[in-house]
């Protein structure tokens, strides 16, 4: 019996229904406010945000929705979080990016149930390190996949919103650039299985792909002044999320009625819910940024009156005056 059959009983027990008929809405990710546990918002952001660059068909993570009562099993989760919360590495309570691979792999695990899977496989060639697989996996109909997943956030550096390149776009801390990120994914890194050294490895585990897959999630951010009106380049996609990011020289420009709060790895993922207790006005958040030294990322929120919450409403990074735009 599949982990899902065990937990359908006590999930209609506990809720009498499914809350799938919640989930209509415009935007799919302000569905996923209706979760109460972070993890399982996390997890529904990783499933629904659009990719951060048009894939090609080959490439596509469909196959990662084709399973059914996908919110079922949410909300049984939403209800037993330790489910998920006890099988994250310790790296991942402050780590982005181990955080993001174990949703990954705690969502295959339970919801699309391979019937092998390994993940971070080194591969070598001559005792030199030539490439790692994030996922190789045996889906239960025979199928084997090539996963790659990354989620990325990039700074756009152009001042005009209808001539920004790949490379305009650095990481927060200007170690990573959108053109060379993007480079790497798809010309070495979902190819790996096609070098002699990578096809040996996947061969050796039984796991040598018949598809490969690219998860990319993440954000873009753009000058504050006219940051919804950018025209992203391709290959990004024009449904990417977005966002923000201004000076602290200029923080005065940002609305100052609004109440705010500081997003700290991992909570980098789903959009953000909050008590009053943990948000913080513009002039705590004013002071709060007067003296940073490394690019802190923020939301901006409104209070819904039906949730009794803060919810996000927009995000974006403030930098320190002397950030450094060149890579």
């Amino acid at each position: 019996m599949s982990f899902w059959q065990q937990c359908e009983p006590m999930l209609y027990a506990q809720n009498g229904m499914s809350r799938q008929s919640e989930l209509c809405s415009d935007n799919p990710l302000d569905a996923g406010t209706i979760y109460q546990q972070e993890i399982v918002r996390d997890l529904f952001w990783l499933l629904y945000s659009p990719s951060l660059m048009e894939l090609p068909s080959s490439l596509s993570v469909d196959w990662l929705l084709d399973t059914p009562e996908i919110e079922e099993q949410l909300e049984f989760l939403d209800q037993n979080p330790e489910q998920l919360l006890n099988k994250l590495r310790q790296q991942a309570r402050f780590r982005l990016g181990y955080y993001f691979e174990d949703l990954v792999r705690l969502y295959l695990k339970l919801f699309i149930q391979p019937s092998d899977i390994k993940s971070n496989i080194q591969v070598s060639r001559d005792k030199t390190t030539v490439g790692e697989y994030d996922f190789l996996l045996a889906l239960m109909d025979g199928k084997k996949i090539h996963l790659e997943t990354a989620v990325k956030y990039y700074l756009c550096t152009s001042e005009a919103p209808d001539n920004c390149r790949l490379e305009d776009f650095i990481g927060p801390n200007c170690s990573d650039r959108l053109d060379r990120k993007w480079q790497r994914l798809t010309t070495h890194q979902i190819n790996l299985s096609n070098t002699a050294a990578g096809k040996d490895q996947a061969i050796a585990l039984d796991l040598l792909p018949d598809e490969r897959s690219i998860l990319l999630r993440g954000y873009l951010f753009y000058p504050h002044q006219q940051w919804q009106d950018f025209q992203a380049p391709s290959p990004v996609s024009p449904h990417h999320l977005r966002g923000w990011w201004i000076r602290d020289n200029a923080v005065e420009s940002l609305n100052q009625t609004s109440r705010y709060v500081v997003l700290m790895k991992p909570r980098w993922l789903a959009l953000a819910q909050c008590n009053f207790q943990e948000t913080i006005s513009f002039t705590e958040l004013a002071n709060t940024t007067a003296s940073i030294t490394t690019p802190l990322l923020v939301a901006r929120l409104e209070y819904d009156e039906l949730k009794r919450l803060w919810l996000e409403a927009d995000r974006g990074f403030i930098v320190q005056d002397n950030w450094n735009l060149q890579t």
